[in-house]
């Protein structure tokens, strides 16, 4: 299948949103970040904003974007609510994060935390068609949902070292973004298995066009070192960094600590980029395989 651009970026930059969010909700529950709390608000809000805005341009119509409403039960519609609702209360969260209501602005972040969870699995739900084996499993929805929170936590740990409490809370911070691109190496590991063992097996959807065919250089370069070795390394870095030195202080500075959280999400998104680009490129239909 040809890359749907549009729906990408989308899913990529809700990515952000989501894992940022998760990664508030975490904070609010545990009394800490409140110093990033607008900053990591307004980066989330924004990057739903443009990923909503760039999902339109996918239709040939995008001005008819709102017939969707006219199957509630289709996973466009369904992706679209939870999408709206996410705006919304990332948009109300983003304005008590200025002002002094801990307790409305707990529940919202916990709220926003909530969907942040569901949000990437509804989008990659989306995929989910039978006639298109190598996208129908649940693999594919936790592929998206672990790039997500690998991509949002890792951003808002650098900000926790770079704007916030880093003596405080770095540590804890880099545990979560840890935490976040573990969970991505691994769902994006079972969606490659997935891949393999995937039904109705063809050429233009076999694991060899990852392992040694046409994919092979784009798949162990950016989705295997750049998406997942050299992201889980940086974390791993940084989070013996901050724990060594006397009195666990740390050998290295928070903002060279912050500058290896900034480059692991570089990187993940690198490697979440292209593994989407093989998961459109292994999305062929069983239709094809029938017919031709």
């Amino acid at each position: 299948m040809e890359i749907q651009w549009p729906l990408l970026i989308f899913s990529v930059l809700l990515g952000v949103t989501s894992g940022s969010f998760v990664f508030l909700a975490v904070g609010e529950l545990c009394g800490k970040f409140r110093e990033v709390r607008f900053t990591g608000a307004l980066i989330a809000f924004i990057c739903l904003a443009v990923g909503g805005c760039v999902s339109v341009l996918h239709m040939g119509h995008p001005e008819r974007a709102t017939h969707l409403l006219g199957n509630l039960g289709s996973g466009l519609s369904k992706e679209l609510f939870v999408v709206a609702i996410m705006g919304i209360v990332a948009l109300v969260y983003l304005i008590l994060a200025k002002k002094d209501y801990p307790g409305v602005s707990k529940v919202f972040g916990i709220l926003g935390g909530v969907i942040g969870l569901v949000l990437p699995f509804v989008a990659g739900a989306s995929y989910l068609i039978a006639a298109r084996p190598a996208w129908d499993s649940v693999a594919l929805p936790l592929m998206f949902l672990g790039a997500g929170l690998a991509l949002g936590m890792t951003l808002m740990a650098g900000l926790v070292l770079l704007r916030g409490k880093a003596t405080d809370e770095g540590g804890f911070a880099l545990k979560l973004a840890l935490a976040g691109v573990v969970i991505m190496a691994v769902t994006a590991v079972a969606y490659v298995v997935w891949i393999a063992i995937a039904p109705y097996q063809a050429p233009s959807r076999s694991i060899e066009r990852l392992i040694s065919g046409d994919m092979a250089l784009m798949f162990w370069t950016g989705v295997v070192v750049i998406g997942i070795v050299v992201p889980v390394a940086l974390t791993v870095l940084a989070c013996i960094q901050a724990t060594k030195g006397e009195g666990s202080s740390g050998t290295v500075s928070p903002n060279q600590l912050a500058m290896y959280m900034f480059a692991a999400c570089a990187c993940t998104a690198i490697g979440t980029i292209v593994l989407r680009i093989v998961m459109y490129g292994v999305g062929t239909s069983v239709e094809q395989f029938i017919y031709h």
